[in-house]
């Protein structure tokens, strides 16, 4: 079967058009903006900190000027723990096709190109000085934006205390209906939490787009967007798992997506659905914010600091050391554990992940279900192709679907791709989202008002 063709930058119909054009230059003029105010407080980082501006600056006059996009160097290739070499592979043989250019090649692949090329200019100054080392460009918008979720972290806070301490519920023996609807639940807000995507809300978060895309209410209202559910089939692979007692989650956004997975984790734990929840996350800075390691352990101190959350921590306080000691618990006892591997930031898409023999055998020899969080996860799943919005999920996503991994995809829809619609549904969304004022009907599939659960046993 030959393949469609993947989504192009210069593709005005595409949500690749206006992300090169207007998210992209915010993203890039944002880092250079974050380096200048370090330097401009650190004397000592003054030489190197003005080599990454510099380079930054190159980096945003070479995509508007929509110059050819060049190889990774040797030099870049050894500094770098990243797998560039196939990033590399990748570009000659799309250059034997087109050159590649930042405004017309393809999006995904330029993407994930962008965040490794900025990663490497923050490598290269090591040497000089190891402030640099362990620097993440996006660290204060993360911040900022989960110290402004605090509404959203107070009621989930509250809701999940409420269900684990104060009804004992986990303690009742639920039937397996009701322990559904609990993770109906749960897996909605964990879906949801998504909504908060930094690389979509970069320079333009308020503090009420935060209240909105979190409330309950909400919630509520969005499972009717919900085009493709497949939440049953889950639990059903879930309850009836054999050999496997593990949850694995990749991650997408840290701050308040990822406190929403980690509720999510708890609720699994506490429930005793599975023994253990496996959290895997990105190794560098990755599409402004993803979710690294470093950004898990912040995330703890983080619910810890009265700093931090000043209105949780005065007013709140037993439900936040209830959350606390759980997630601290949970962690000491290895029952719930986080990594990273550099297999999640490669420039393709995940159909060979068979082929990553160490993190494939791990996960098809413990994992009872794989869950992939987000709209890149999802882009990578199924390629980023130009599928039409009828083919099956197990189609999209192909080698995977005879992987024997059990894959669960929560997306929210933020780029071109979706699979798995009933016929007329796409149609009926353009012309809906036209009605609502909006230019391109084909953009409501980016518009993170709607979102798919798509399931894959892995066994078709």
């Amino acid at each position: 079967m030959s393949l469609p063709e993947p989504y192009y930058n210069d593709d005005p119909k595409s949500f690749a058009y206006p992300t090169i054009h207007s998210r992209w230059p915010k993203i890039i003029q944002g880092a250079i903006d974050d380096v200048k105010s370090v330097i401009n407080t650190n004397e000592n980082l003054q030489s190197t900190g003005t080599n990454i501006v510099i380079q930054l600056q190159e980096l945003l006059a070479s995509f508007k000027n929509d110059e050819v996009v060049r190889s990774f160097t040797t030099s870049e290739i050894n500094l770098s723990k990243e797998d560039l070499k196939s990033y590399n592979s990748t570009l000659i043989k799309l250059n034997e096709h087109k050159k590649v250019t930042w405004q017309t090649g393809p999006w995904l692949y330029l993407e994930c190109y962008l965040y490794q090329y900025i990663n490497n200019l923050f490598l290269a100054e090591i040497k000089q000085n190891s402030f640099w080392s362990k620097y993440d460009v996006f660290q204060v918008l993360k911040d900022k934006t989960f110290q402004q979720s605090e509404f959203g972290v107070l009621e989930l806070l509250k809701k999940y205390h409420s269900l684990v301490a104060d009804t004992k519920l986990h303690e009742q023996q639920l039937t397996q209906d009701q322990k559904l609807l609990l993770f109906r639940d749960f897996i909605d807000i964990s879906l949801w939490g998504n909504a908060t995507d930094l690389s979509l809300l970069a320079g333009n978060v308020t503090l009420e787009d935060i209240k909105s895309l979190q409330g309950a209410e909400t919630r509520k209202k969005n499972e009717e967007n919900i085009l493709v559910n497949d939440i049953e089939d889950a639990w059903k692979q879930l309850i009836n798992k054999q050999d496997t007692d593990r949850v694995d989650i990749v991650l997408d956004n840290s701050g308040f997506e990822l406190y929403s997975d980690v509720i999510f984790a708890l609720f699994l734990l506490d429930f005793k659905i599975v023994k253990q929840v496996k959290l895997h996350c990105k190794t560098i800075p990755w599409f402004v914010s993803d979710t690294r390691p470093v950004d898990v352990v912040n995330f703890t101190e983080q619910l810890k600091s009265s700093d931090f959350f000043p209105e949780i921590h005065s007013k709140h306080k037993q439900d936040i050391d209830f959350l606390n000691s759980k997630i601290a618990t949970y962690i000491a006892d290895d029952k719930l554990t986080y990594e990273d591997n550099i297999y999640w930031t490669l420039g393709g898409n995940y159909w060979n992940l068979g082929q990553h023999t160490k993190l494939y055998e791990d996960l098809k020899k413990h994992s009872s279900l794989i869950i992939f969080k987000g709209d890149l996860n999802y882009r990578k799943l199924t390629g980023d192709l130009q599928w039409d919005k009828t083919t099956p999920f197990i189609t999209a996503i192909q080698d995977l679907a005879t992987s024997q991994l059990p894959i669960l995809s929560l997306r929210t829809c933020k780029a071109d791709v979706v699979v798995g619609l009933k016929p007329g549904v796409n149609e009926e969304l353009i012309e809906r989202y036209k009605a609502q004022g909006n230019e391109i009907g084909e953009f409501w599939s980016s518009s993170g008002k709607w979102a798919v659960i798509s399931f894959s046993n892995g066994k078709n």
